[in-house]
């Protein structure tokens, strides 16, 4: 049974757990499934690029934010952010008495930017960023987990509707079972953005050489930037 549609994957949940009076909690397996895959999985399906201007200390993030993995000025040769702690955003302003600029760092709360220097004119933002695998519904029936990995949204669901009926048994199956269909997803996506070459898989920076850690650090009247790989 193809279980690639919003559609189909009700009726393979329905079929599996052979239960008629569970209906109305099939959208909800689909939900909690889910929100885990956007909890775990950080794929190169999920990335995103979109431009946003900047006016403002603030700019809000786009609805499916997940996790930012780069954040740059377009409008000013393509400079990159440094992503920074809320705090050393505010002691940087009290530092250099709030005073405004083109952005330097950044910090996210919750679905909001927060950018320092204040912009002191528009400036024109890339952001990219993880975002959140599109849900299934009745209006949109299918993403590209639903067609490319069906087991894992099947297996999830499975899982969490055993969960639901307090299945033991069932719950540690499909569990493995989940567990090892999204593993083979990951997988999946490392070689095709690796290939068979002799890259060494690592953790994606799209366009980063490498993690880097700042911190700010006062000496005297002067901030300068500790850089820590």
């Amino acid at each position: 049974m193809a279980v690639s549609t919003y559609t189909e994957l009700k009726a393979s949940i329905a079929n599996f757990l052979n239960r008629s009076d569970l209906t109305s909690k099939l959208d909800s397996f689909i939900d909690i499934t889910e929100g885990e895959l956007n909890r775990r999985l950080r794929t190169k399906d999920m990335v995103i690029r979109a431009n946003a201007v900047a006016d403002g200390q603030y700019l809000s993030l786009p609805s499916d934010w997940l996790e930012a993995i780069n954040i740059e000025i377009t409008s000013s040769d393509f400079t990159p952010l440094l992503q920074q702690s809320i705090e050393s955003l505010d002691v940087y302003r009290k530092a250099n008495d709030n005073t405004s600029g083109q952005p330097v760092y950044f910090a996210i709360v919750d679905k909001t930017l927060e950018l320092a220097p204040t912009p002191d004119k528009d400036y024109t933002l890339q952001l990219t960023y993880y975002g959140s695998i599109p849900a299934l519904s009745s209006t949109n029936t299918t993403n590209f987990v639903s067609t490319g990995h069906p087991d894992v949204y099947l297996y999830g669901c499975l899982k969490h509707a055993s969960i639901y009926l307090m299945e033991d048994e069932r719950v540690s199956m499909f569990s493995q079972l989940f567990e090892k269909a999204l593993e083979e997803m990951r997988m999946e996506q490392e070689r095709a953005e690796f290939g068979k070459g002799s890259l060494i898989p690592r953790r994606r920076t799209y366009g980063k050489a490498h993690k880097t850690t700042y911190h700010l650090k006062n000496w005297g009247k002067t901030w300068q930037h500790l850089v820590i790989i």
